[in-house]
């Protein structure tokens, strides 16, 4: 992904919404955030190794009846959300003009 909005070379064709500009400025930096907490998961991932195999648990006795997600699925995951942040991402630039130039819904 690329930087937050410059203003200085932002030069769109219409008017520009002050408080549209500084919510788009917010909203990208949000998706820039998500995309290096991503990239943060990816790393921890590619560290963790399987040690032991989770088995399947009842409930009863006090053990636990939930198990951690293996390294390939955390990867898995990470890698999904990547692509569905990359859309986002995509149309958020697309729409980057539509999108300073009108007042944004609460």
């Amino acid at each position: 992904m690329t930087t937050p909005l410059d203003r200085t070379r932002y030069r769109p064709r219409g008017p520009i919404n002050r408080r549209a500009l500084r919510k788009y400025a917010e909203f990208w930096m949000a998706l820039q955030a998500v995309g290096d907490a991503l990239g943060q998961a990816e790393k921890l991932a590619a560290k963790i190794t399987d040690a032991q195999p989770a088995k399947a648990s009842n409930g009863r006795g006090g053990r636990r009846s939930w198990s951690v997600a293996t390294p390939e699925e955390m990867r898995a995951a990470a890698k999904k959300a990547h692509g569905s942040l990359r859309v986002i991402a995509t149309s958020a630039k697309r729409w980057e003009a539509d999108l300073v130039s009108r007042d944004w819904r609460a």
